[in-house]
Protein backbone atom coordinates (compact mmCIF):
# COMPACT_ATOMS: atom_id res chain seq x y z
CA UNK A 1 0.00 0.00 0.00
CA UNK A 2 1.59 3.21 -0.97
CA UNK A 3 0.96 6.87 -0.12
CA UNK A 4 1.53 10.05 -1.24
CA UNK A 5 2.67 13.32 0.66
CA UNK A 6 3.65 16.23 -1.03
CA UNK A 7 5.64 18.20 1.78
CA UNK A 8 5.54 22.13 1.95
CA UNK A 9 7.53 24.18 4.23
CA UNK A 10 5.24 27.37 5.40
CA UNK A 11 3.10 24.83 7.39
CA UNK A 12 5.65 23.62 9.15
CA UNK A 13 5.92 24.08 13.01
CA UNK A 14 8.45 26.71 14.15
CA UNK A 15 8.54 28.72 10.65
CA UNK A 16 6.54 31.60 10.48
CA UNK A 17 8.00 33.94 7.92
CA UNK A 18 8.96 33.65 4.19
CA UNK A 19 12.19 31.70 3.39
CA UNK A 20 14.86 34.39 2.59
CA UNK A 21 16.80 32.74 -0.11
CA UNK A 22 18.92 36.20 -0.53
CA UNK A 23 20.24 36.33 2.45
CA UNK A 24 23.68 35.06 2.58
CA UNK A 25 24.46 35.94 6.66
CA UNK A 26 25.38 33.35 8.74
CA UNK A 27 22.16 33.45 10.87
CA UNK A 28 19.74 33.18 7.72
CA UNK A 29 21.99 30.33 6.89
CA UNK A 30 21.47 28.73 10.24
CA UNK A 31 18.15 29.12 10.09
CA UNK A 32 17.22 27.67 7.17
CA UNK A 33 18.79 24.63 8.12
CA UNK A 34 16.95 24.59 11.73
CA UNK A 35 14.11 24.68 9.12
CA UNK A 36 15.23 21.78 6.74
CA UNK A 37 15.16 19.21 9.47
CA UNK A 38 12.22 20.47 11.09
CA UNK A 39 10.34 19.57 7.92
CA UNK A 40 12.61 16.13 7.40
CA UNK A 41 11.64 15.41 11.19
CA UNK A 42 7.36 16.68 10.45
CA UNK A 43 8.16 14.01 7.69
CA UNK A 44 9.45 11.16 8.91
CA UNK A 45 6.47 11.55 11.88
CA UNK A 46 4.15 11.25 9.40
CA UNK A 47 6.05 8.10 7.62
CA UNK A 48 6.08 6.25 10.65
CA UNK A 49 2.44 6.55 11.32
CA UNK A 50 1.47 5.14 7.60
CA UNK A 51 3.63 2.21 8.43
CA UNK A 52 3.06 1.06 11.59
CA UNK A 53 -0.58 2.20 10.35
CA UNK A 54 0.10 -0.56 7.42
CA UNK A 55 1.26 1.26 4.62
CA UNK A 56 4.49 -0.59 2.45
CA UNK A 57 5.95 2.14 0.31
CA UNK A 58 6.05 6.22 1.58
CA UNK A 59 6.71 8.84 -1.13
CA UNK A 60 7.07 11.89 -0.75
CA UNK A 61 7.74 15.05 -3.28
CA UNK A 62 9.66 17.82 -2.03
CA UNK A 63 7.45 20.75 -2.88
CA UNK A 64 9.10 23.54 -1.56
CA UNK A 65 11.26 26.08 -3.33
CA UNK A 66 13.79 25.08 -5.41
CA UNK A 67 12.69 20.90 -4.60
CA UNK A 68 15.32 20.70 -2.31
CA UNK A 69 14.11 21.50 1.30
CA UNK A 70 13.51 18.56 3.23
CA UNK A 71 17.02 17.55 5.14
CA UNK A 72 17.13 14.01 3.32
CA UNK A 73 20.24 13.47 5.38
CA UNK A 74 18.01 12.54 8.28
CA UNK A 75 15.24 10.82 6.42
CA UNK A 76 13.56 7.27 7.79
CA UNK A 77 15.55 4.91 5.03
CA UNK A 78 12.69 3.78 4.13
CA UNK A 79 11.06 6.75 2.45
CA UNK A 80 11.22 7.88 -1.10
CA UNK A 81 11.98 11.73 -1.76
CA UNK A 82 10.91 13.04 -5.28
CA UNK A 83 13.01 16.22 -5.02
CA UNK A 84 14.62 19.05 -7.76
CA UNK A 85 13.43 21.28 -10.58
CA UNK A 86 11.97 20.78 -14.25
CA UNK A 87 9.44 17.62 -12.93
CA UNK A 88 8.16 15.99 -16.39
CA UNK A 89 4.90 16.21 -14.46
CA UNK A 90 2.65 17.58 -11.67
CA UNK A 91 3.22 15.46 -8.95
CA UNK A 92 5.24 13.00 -10.18
CA UNK A 93 4.84 9.10 -9.25
CA UNK A 94 1.26 10.37 -7.96
CA UNK A 95 -1.00 7.97 -9.90
CA UNK A 96 -3.78 4.99 -9.19
CA UNK A 97 -1.05 2.72 -7.50
CA UNK A 98 -1.92 5.19 -4.61
CA UNK A 99 -3.37 4.14 -1.59
CA UNK A 100 -3.84 7.65 -0.47
CA UNK A 101 -2.59 11.37 -0.67
CA UNK A 102 -1.50 13.20 2.18
CA UNK A 103 0.37 16.73 3.19
CA UNK A 104 2.81 18.03 5.34
CA UNK A 105 3.84 21.53 6.02
CA UNK A 106 0.72 22.85 4.42
CA UNK A 107 -0.21 26.72 4.38
CA UNK A 108 -3.83 28.49 3.61
CA UNK A 109 -5.15 29.34 -0.05
CA UNK A 110 -4.04 33.04 -1.05
CA UNK A 111 -6.75 35.87 1.04
CA UNK A 112 -7.52 33.60 4.04
CA UNK A 113 -7.64 36.04 6.65
CA UNK A 114 -5.12 35.19 9.65
CA UNK A 115 -3.47 32.74 8.46
CA UNK A 116 -0.03 32.50 8.09
CA UNK A 117 1.95 32.74 5.08
CA UNK A 118 -0.83 31.79 3.04
CA UNK A 119 -0.64 32.06 -0.77
CA UNK A 120 -1.55 30.20 -3.70
CA UNK A 121 1.60 28.96 -5.37
CA UNK A 122 3.06 32.60 -5.48
CA UNK A 123 2.33 35.61 -3.87
CA UNK A 124 0.84 37.19 -6.61
CA UNK A 125 -1.98 35.17 -7.07
CA UNK A 126 -5.40 36.35 -5.73
CA UNK A 127 -6.96 32.94 -6.09
CA UNK A 128 -7.60 29.88 -8.06
CA UNK A 129 -10.53 28.07 -9.01
CA UNK A 130 -11.12 24.15 -10.51
CA UNK A 131 -15.28 24.32 -11.64
CA UNK A 132 -16.15 27.51 -9.61
CA UNK A 133 -14.34 25.50 -6.14
CA UNK A 134 -11.89 27.70 -4.81
CA UNK A 135 -8.53 25.75 -4.50
CA UNK A 136 -5.06 26.48 -2.93
CA UNK A 137 -2.25 24.29 -3.88
CA UNK A 138 -3.45 21.72 -1.74
CA UNK A 139 -6.70 21.28 -2.71
CA UNK A 140 -5.17 21.25 -6.76
CA UNK A 141 -3.59 18.14 -5.64
CA UNK A 142 -6.35 16.56 -3.90
CA UNK A 143 -8.35 16.72 -7.14
CA UNK A 144 -5.50 15.41 -9.31
CA UNK A 145 -5.43 12.45 -6.43
CA UNK A 146 -9.56 12.08 -7.15
CA UNK A 147 -8.75 11.63 -11.03
CA UNK A 148 -7.19 8.58 -10.37
CA UNK A 149 -9.43 7.46 -7.89
CA UNK A 150 -7.02 8.45 -4.77
CA UNK A 151 -8.62 10.50 -2.11
CA UNK A 152 -6.95 12.72 0.09
CA UNK A 153 -6.93 11.71 3.79
CA UNK A 154 -4.32 13.33 6.06
CA UNK A 155 -3.00 17.51 6.01
CA UNK A 156 -0.75 18.55 9.06
CA UNK A 157 -0.03 22.40 8.93
CA UNK A 158 -1.74 26.14 9.88
CA UNK A 159 -4.76 25.22 11.58
CA UNK A 160 -6.31 27.67 8.27
CA UNK A 161 -5.07 25.17 6.01
CA UNK A 162 -6.57 21.92 8.22
CA UNK A 163 -10.00 24.02 8.08
CA UNK A 164 -9.84 24.79 4.38
CA UNK A 165 -9.04 21.13 3.83
CA UNK A 166 -11.80 19.62 6.13
CA UNK A 167 -14.08 21.81 4.26
CA UNK A 168 -13.00 20.67 0.98
CA UNK A 169 -12.71 16.56 1.65
CA UNK A 170 -15.13 15.18 3.82
CA UNK A 171 -13.51 12.96 6.54
CA UNK A 172 -10.00 13.63 6.09
CA UNK A 173 -7.98 13.70 8.83
CA UNK A 174 -5.92 17.26 9.82
CA UNK A 175 -3.05 17.88 12.32
CA UNK A 176 -3.03 21.63 12.75
CA UNK A 177 0.48 22.08 14.22
CA UNK A 178 0.34 25.91 14.24
CA UNK A 179 -2.42 28.45 13.97
CA UNK A 180 -1.52 31.49 12.00
CA UNK A 181 -2.13 34.77 13.40
CA UNK A 182 -1.21 36.86 10.72
CA UNK A 183 0.51 36.92 7.58
CA UNK A 184 3.84 36.78 9.57
CA UNK A 185 3.24 35.32 13.02
CA UNK A 186 1.29 32.50 14.73
CA UNK A 187 0.35 30.50 17.68
CA UNK A 188 2.84 26.91 17.51
CA UNK A 189 3.54 23.75 18.93
CA UNK A 190 7.21 22.90 19.66
CA UNK A 191 8.79 20.97 16.72
CA UNK A 192 8.93 17.84 19.19
CA UNK A 193 5.13 17.88 19.82
CA UNK A 194 4.13 18.73 16.55
CA UNK A 195 5.62 15.64 15.66
CA UNK A 196 4.19 13.48 18.42
CA UNK A 197 0.67 14.70 16.73
CA UNK A 198 1.59 14.60 12.91
CA UNK A 199 2.70 10.46 13.98
CA UNK A 200 -0.65 9.91 15.81
CA UNK A 201 -2.82 11.64 13.41
CA UNK A 202 -1.20 9.75 10.26
CA UNK A 203 -1.75 6.27 12.07
CA UNK A 204 -5.64 7.66 12.53
CA UNK A 205 -5.63 8.43 8.68
CA UNK A 206 -4.61 4.91 7.51
CA UNK A 207 -7.56 3.64 8.91
CA UNK A 208 -9.72 5.97 7.30
CA UNK A 209 -8.44 5.60 3.31
CA UNK A 210 -11.33 3.35 2.65
CA UNK A 211 -14.28 5.97 4.23
CA UNK A 212 -12.90 8.71 2.84
CA UNK A 213 -14.54 9.51 -1.03
CA UNK A 214 -11.69 10.58 -3.69
CA UNK A 215 -12.05 13.84 -5.00
CA UNK A 216 -14.28 14.05 -8.45
CA UNK A 217 -15.08 16.88 -11.08
CA UNK A 218 -17.21 17.20 -13.88
CA UNK A 219 -15.74 17.29 -17.45
CA UNK A 220 -14.79 19.64 -18.95
CA UNK A 221 -12.47 21.35 -16.24
CA UNK A 222 -12.18 24.55 -16.16
CA UNK A 223 -9.35 26.13 -14.24
CA UNK A 224 -9.53 29.99 -13.38
CA UNK A 225 -6.53 31.94 -12.38
CA UNK A 226 -6.85 35.57 -10.96
CA UNK A 227 -3.89 37.66 -10.15
CA UNK A 228 -3.76 40.86 -7.85
CA UNK A 229 -1.72 42.99 -10.50
CA UNK A 230 -2.98 43.29 -14.80
CA UNK A 231 -0.71 40.47 -16.19
CA UNK A 232 -2.44 39.61 -19.17
CA UNK A 233 -2.66 41.38 -22.31
CA UNK A 234 -6.66 41.55 -23.27
CA UNK A 235 -5.54 42.58 -26.88
CA UNK A 236 -3.27 39.22 -27.99
CA UNK A 237 -4.49 35.81 -27.72
CA UNK A 238 -3.36 33.69 -24.59
CA UNK A 239 -0.85 31.07 -25.67
CA UNK A 240 -2.72 28.86 -23.38
CA UNK A 241 -6.53 29.01 -22.22
CA UNK A 242 -8.78 32.14 -22.60
CA UNK A 243 -8.33 35.79 -20.84
CA UNK A 244 -10.56 37.48 -19.42
CA UNK A 245 -9.55 40.52 -18.50
CA UNK A 246 -5.86 41.92 -17.21
CA UNK A 247 -6.10 39.81 -14.02
CA UNK A 248 -7.65 36.78 -15.23
CA UNK A 249 -7.18 33.26 -17.14
CA UNK A 250 -9.39 30.41 -17.76
CA UNK A 251 -7.93 27.43 -18.87
CA UNK A 252 -9.98 24.21 -19.92
CA UNK A 253 -9.37 20.34 -20.46
CA UNK A 254 -10.84 17.08 -20.63
CA UNK A 255 -9.34 16.30 -17.17
CA UNK A 256 -6.33 17.29 -14.80
CA UNK A 257 -3.83 15.53 -15.61
CA UNK A 258 -4.39 17.23 -19.12
CA UNK A 259 -5.07 20.65 -17.61
CA UNK A 260 -1.68 20.42 -15.85
CA UNK A 261 0.10 19.30 -19.02
CA UNK A 262 -1.35 22.62 -20.81
CA UNK A 263 -0.49 24.54 -17.29
CA UNK A 264 2.97 23.59 -17.01
CA UNK A 265 4.03 22.93 -20.59
CA UNK A 266 4.22 18.98 -19.44
CA UNK A 267 4.17 16.12 -22.27
CA UNK A 268 0.89 14.32 -21.37
CA UNK A 269 2.67 11.33 -23.26
CA UNK A 270 5.41 11.33 -20.40
CA UNK A 271 5.57 7.97 -18.32
CA UNK A 272 8.14 7.53 -15.51
CA UNK A 273 11.20 5.28 -15.68
CA UNK A 274 9.71 2.74 -12.84
CA UNK A 275 6.55 1.73 -14.84
CA UNK A 276 8.97 1.06 -18.05
CA UNK A 277 9.81 -2.04 -15.74
CA UNK A 278 7.21 -3.94 -13.91
CA UNK A 279 8.33 -4.90 -10.58
CA UNK A 280 11.26 -2.22 -10.08
CA UNK A 281 14.13 -4.46 -9.86
CA UNK A 282 17.18 -2.32 -10.28
CA UNK A 283 15.45 0.62 -11.34
CA UNK A 284 13.25 0.80 -8.70
CA UNK A 285 14.93 3.44 -5.87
Amino acid sequence: MKIYIVSDLEGVAGVYRWEDTEDDSAMNYEERCRQRRWLAEEVNAAARGFFDGGASEVWVLDGHGSGYTIDIGVIDPRVRIIHGRQHPGYCVGLDETCAALGSIGTHAKAQTHGANLCHTGSPAVRGHWLNGISVGETGRQAFLAGHYGVPFVFCAGDAWACQEMEELVAGCVTVPVKVGVSQLSSKTFAPAKAREMIYQGAGEAMSKIEEIAPLHLETPVIFREEYYEPIFDIEKAAAVGRIIDSHTRETEAQDMPSLLSKLYGHDPAWQPFWKEYPGGGNYQP
